[in-house]
């Protein structure tokens, strides 16, 4: 008894300490209300959030935003993360306060499970919470806060790991239903990429518990796997068939450039970062960041896992078995060869070779399979540490760590040149030259730093070592210098500013444009892709993370309702691609033509342009940018008297950029229709509701016509007019028409996909199977125990006539 009263006040304490540590690591936002403002955040995860937050508190579902590159199937994307539970924050509160929760909420989802999946596996509290910290804390965790889907993603694995196993070695069902629902809840929060990753390893891990003869054997983990993935893929149809759409209509359903996909590829110098932070912030220069070790900012900014990491890491390697040390390493090997990417020559023939790696854009997201078992490794390796032998061997190991840290900052400090060399040595596009006195000043602090955690962590098993330092005082002190490594290193890396300044920022324009039209960013180079900007002058990191907002770059201005033509979603529809690809061929003094018919009405650029049709309205030094308005531009919504037919997408822009096509008058359709005129034309169009997911246009004729929503084309829109559905035409390639006959009319489009109501209903009947079956099947049990009782008990009557005998 006593031993159980124990072991729950240690599991208390242990998780009271993990939210303690939670709340500190995001204090700022709890208790400043302050967000997280770095790279595509801004322009990307906020505007998505926002839309869906838009949708809920409407009272219906997010399908389709009418501000997103010309409209977009926002439930389609899978980052937008509609059907994940937690996603029910953005109708519960305001949004930044959403916002805040999501990132606090899910840093605990990593730091608990992460501390029950240790314990699991028997590891000592005190080793269980610095593996928690390490995968909560870590510098790929918080690296990919600033990617909102895979973070969501990545924190559930712990979780996935703990329920799989319980799936595997128990044969009871409710364990692999809750692996099951943990595991599509994984799905569905917005990263598939995490999702296989994790998949991955819990296959590892099957084989890991089979060698260890604690499972029922792979043949049955294999079982359970497939169960599992058929009921997920059942259950998550919903969201994966208006996926599946969506990547039809894209350039993702052919594989991507092998020069696009390895374009984020580890830098194996990088690997520094393991020992180190090679950055630190600095809100003094545009990207937020100083490099210590690189010349450019890397998909994941840290890969820190603390001084402790290596002492795990040694301890491991000193007590694990031969065997052990050789499928760890090579697993850890062959993970940083697919994160290494385009620095090895293997990975682009495994990229061609293996149609799976296609999912996987930029390879450096594996070093999240590395990080993985890194953790892994490193709780291995702590758990060794309890008995005074190895207790002994991690002493050493953190002495030595002591001294290694020491010989190389005398070094560095005692001759500065070798340091410059050796950057120099790590990136050769960095000269010794260039090594500024602030980049030698920011690494000798880190190394400081590293010396004094170094000696805090040899201190500590010092003491413990001899006696010196009690148990229940050494633990939590262990953990605490550790929590605390971390947390300086990667706290900062969260790049906070005040959710206030989103609502006053000042802008290039206040209000949205009240005729619908459209903004373009123009950016400085010939591609107008808006993958990047460009300013002159020393920007500080606070007004950097500004520009975006001040000059409403795709999509920020969606926070303030602006709508955009370009589409900057990963997955890159084909009509929008193409579009891409034609406008960059073109000379400069004809893209307005261009733009012009595609309802844009204001553009906005860093640099000046001389492109006929753009006019210039306003300048901002303030904002470094210039705002042009498109003359003539089409209005959303407008009657064509002529008809072109013209299958072909390249030959139908080209007629849109040339000086004979009117886009007031002149529509290139898909299909051939012929209209009568027999006098002058004459023909308006009146948008009398415009919402996501409905429209709703008036239109005049005085001869057949076509009315032309410069609305992007795709599947799942349909047109009513005055009552009676009709066909949708692709119209110049990018939007939707309808054919009309003279008169007036009302002519309503709206958004009804079957992909959407197909996979409604296919999990809607796996949801009811889910719950029927093992509901029928207890309630089946129950009878049976019920009637073999009866069976058993004596009659009244009978007991009444044994005691009277």
């Amino acid at each position: 008894m006593l031993e159980n009263r124990k072991s729950v006040r240690e599991q208390f304490l242990a998780i009271a300490a993990l939210s303690a540590m939670v709340i500190w690591f995001c204090d700022e936002m709890i208790f400043s209300q302050k967000i997280p403002f770095f790279r595509d955040l801004v322009t990307y995860f906020y505007p998505i959030k926002f839309s869906v937050a838009e949708a809920f508190k409407a009272g219906s579902l997010p399908m389709w935003d009418q501000h997103m590159a010309t409209g977009f199937p926002i439930m389609a994307e899978f980052q937008s993360a509609v059907f994940y539970p937690p996603s029910i924050a953005f109708y519960l509160l305001p949004f930044f306060t959403a916002v805040r929760f999501i990132f606090v909420f899910h840093y605990a989802i990593a730091a608990i499970g992460s501390y029950i999946l240790f314990r699991s596996w028997k590891s000592p509290v005190y080793v269980a919470l610095i593996g928690a910290v390490l995968f909560a804390f870590g510098g790929t965790m918080v690296s990919l806060t600033n990617l909102l889907n895979h973070f969501q993603s990545a924190v559930w694995l712990p979780w996935i790991i703990y329920f799989w196993e319980s799936a595997v070695r128990d044969k009871r069902a409710r364990n692999v239903a809750i692996f099951t629902i943990i595991a599509l809840c994984q799905l569905l929060a917005g990263s598939p990429e995490i999702f296989l990753l994790s998949i991955g390893l819990a296959l590892l891990d099957a084989i890991r518990l089979h060698r260890e003869d604690q499972s029922h054997g792979l043949f049955r983990a294999t079982i359970v796997l497939l169960g599992s993935g058929f009921v997920i893929m059942g259950l998550g149809m919903v969201q994966l068939l208006p996926t599946a759409e969506l990547v039809m209509q894209s350039r993702r359903d052919q594989p991507i450039p092998v020069a696009e996909a390895l374009a984020w590829s580890l830098q194996p110098s990088s690997l520094i970062g393991l020992l180190l932070p090679t950055l630190e912030a600095d809100s003094s220069l545009s990207v937020g960041v100083r490099l210590l070790l690189t010349d450019g900012v890397p998909f994941l900014l840290s890969h820190y896992i603390g001084v402790i990491g290596i002492l795990g890491l040694c301890c491991w390697f000193k007590a694990a078995r031969t065997k052990e040390r050789v499928i760890i390493t090579g697993l850890i090997g062959l993970s940083l060869v697919l994160a290494f990417g385009s620095y090895t020559p293997i990975y682009a023939s495994l990229y061609d070779a293996i149609p799976v790696l296609r999912v996987m854009r930029f390879p450096e997201k594996y070093f999240y399979l590395t990080f993985a078992i890194l953790v892994f490794t490193i709780v291995r390796g702590l758990s060794q540490t309890t008995d005074a032998k190895n207790s002994r061997m991690c002493w050493v190991f953190a002495s030595s760590m002591l001294v290694l840290w020491l010989v190389v900052y005398v070094i560095f400090r005692s001759q500065p040149e070798l340091l410059a060399k050796f950057l120099y040595s790590l990136n050769t596009h960095r000269r010794a030259g260039e090594v500024t006195p602030a980049t030698v000043a920011a690494i000798f602090v880190v190394l400081e730093k590293q010396i004094a955690v170094s000696l805090v962590l040899s201190l500590l098993f010092c003491l413990n070592r001899y006696g010196i330092l009690r148990v229940t005082l050494f633990q939590p002190l262990l953990v605490l210098s550790v929590f605390l490594d971390l947390s300086s290193a990667n706290k900062p890396l969260h790049f906070l500013r005040d959710e206030k300044l989103v609502q006053n920022v000042a802008r290039v324009m206040e209000k949205p444009p009240v005729d619908h039209g459209r903004f373009f960013y123009y950016p400085p180079s010939n591609n107008l892709h808006p993958s990047f900007m460009r300013v002159s002058g020393n920007l500080t990191y606070d007004k950097a993370t500004e520009i975006a907002l001040n000059n409403l770059l795709p999509n920020a201005g969606m926070l303030y309702g602006f709508e955009y033509f370009q589409d900057i979603d990963a997955l890159g529809r084909r009509s929008y691609t193409d579009f891409l690809n034609f406008i960059n061929s073109l000379p400069a003094d004809r893209r307005g033509k261009l733009l012009r018919a595609v309802n844009v009405k204001h553009v906005v650029a860093f640099h000046s342009l001389e492109v006929k049709g753009l006019e210039l309205v306003g300048e901002f030094p303030e904002h470094y940018s210039k705002l042009y308005e498109v003359t003539d531009a089409v209005a959303r919504a407008y009657v064509a008297a002529r008809a072109i037919y013209d299958l072909d997408p390249k030959s139908t822009l080209e007629r849109m950029a040339s000086d004979s096509f009117d886009p007031l008058r002149d529509v290139v359709l898909d299909v051939p229709i012929h209209l009568e005129t027999k006098g002058i034309f004459h023909g308006e169009a009146a948008i009398k509701l415009y919402e996501n997911n409905r429209v709703q246009i008036n239109a005049q004729l005085s001869e057949p016509g076509v009315l032309v929503l410069t609305d992007a084309f795709h599947p799942g829109w349909k047109v009513f007019v005055d009552g009676k559905e009709q066909t949708i035409r692709r119209a110049n390639y990018l939007f939707r028409a309808v054919e009309l006959p003279a008169g007036n009319h009302r002519v309503e489009f709206v958004y009804d996909p079957i992909s959407f109501k197909l996979g409604l209903v296919i999990s809607s009947l796996t949801a009811a199977l889910f719950i029927t079956i093992p509901l029928v099947g207890w309630l089946r049990r129950r009878a049976a125990l019920t009637q073999s009782r009866s069976a058993f008990s004596p009659s009244p009557v009978s007991s009444i006539a044994d005691r009277s005998s």
